[in-house]
């Protein structure tokens, strides 16, 4: 990553007023701001000093803050031949069509938010990065990808610094998705990209920073401001009933210990029901049920989507009252 390009569209999260490097610190040019954010380990902490959630003292060590590590090889060994519990053969053809909308956009500047390890399929974009392109990987966690650590309620960047914004996976582990999604609208150029991937039907997997899941429907709405290019389901009904079969039973569980063997052994009971996704992916029933959707679309200015226009776009079978 060029650190000098960087450098030029951050901004200070309070205020959005310009940051300059001053030591090991930046500080906000704003003399009514005057807030300083330290750099750990060469990445800079760009955290509110006023955050509720996290402070900036919380990322002086990589210890875990939202990704659980291992320092026990057996423990490492295990988690790496587990295996997945969602199907999803979708991220991949969707970062391809995005490589594809972004050709002659030169230099391309990219934003990931919760992008300290990579997402499914995301490697297929950054294949086509030149070394004058700028990908910048953000999240409140410590990973081999963090190039800056910030809170998606307040990026700390320029207004129209990006081509692109990714949030995969991310909106379910935010207070307010509606204020990120806000955030990401204002740092995206006119007609740049964003694309997201959230839950639907998935059990809390981000421990006390999970909160939220959304419909079809739910999804499309929070992005309303920009013109759809694709979206549907990002892993199907089959994905969903694993991850409720692996549950149901940990639910049976009375202790963090007995938690972790039954959710290790539910991984290897019922992963293979995911692959009933292969057909369901491709369902139109499966909009009701699946276990995810992706949202890809473009920021025109002057584009909202009203709400009688979003319903009317449902895809689903399931009936109303009127029907």
């Amino acid at each position: 990553m060029n650190l000098s390009s960087l450098e030029q569209i951050i901004v200070c999260p309070c205020c959005k007023n310009k940051l300059t490097k001053d030591g090991g610190h930046y500080k906000c040019t704003s003399e009514g701001c005057n807030s300083t954010y330290p750099v750990f380990n060469g990445i800079p902490i760009l955290i509110n000093p006023h955050n509720d959630l996290f402070e900036q003292k919380d990322f002086e060590t990589e210890g875990d803050i939202f990704f659980k590590t291992y320092s026990n090889p057996g423990i490492r060994f295990l988690k790496r031949i587990q295996p997945d519990i969602t199907y999803n053969n979708v991220s991949e053809r969707n970062y391809a069509d995005i490589a594809s909308l972004l050709k002659g956009e030169k230099p391309i500047r990219i934003l990931v938010l919760g992008g300290s390890v990579d997402g499914v399929g995301i490697t297929h974009l950054k294949n086509i990065l030149k070394e004058e392109d700028l990908l910048v990987e953000t999240d409140v966690s410590y990973g081999p990808n963090t190039t800056v650590i910030c809170d998606a309620h307040e990026i700390p960047f320029a207004d129209e610094s990006f081509d692109l914004v990714i949030a995969q996976a991310v909106l379910e582990h935010v207070l307010d998705p509606f204020l990120c999604v806000r955030e990401m609208n204002r740092v995206l150029k006119e007609n740049g990209l964003i694309y997201a991937e959230t839950p639907f039907m998935q059990q809390v997997h981000g421990g006390k920073y999970d909160f939220m899941r959304f419909t079809h429907l739910g999804h499309r709405r929070m992005f309303r401001n920009f013109n759809e290019i694709n979206s549907g389901v990002i892993a199907g009904a089959g994905s969903a009933l694993v991850w409720s079969l692996k549950y149901f039973l940990t639910s049976f569980a009375n202790s963090k210990k007995v938690d972790r063997v039954l959710s290790y052994g539910g991984t290897f009971l019922f992963f293979w029901v995911k692959y009933f996704d292969l057909i369901l992916n491709k369902t139109r029933g499966s909009i009701d049920a699946a276990s995810g959707f992706y949202f890809l679309g473009r920021k025109e200015k002057g584009y909202l989507l009203s709400d009688k226009e979003l319903l009317a776009s449902y895809r689903g079978f399931r009936y109303s009252a009127e029907e």
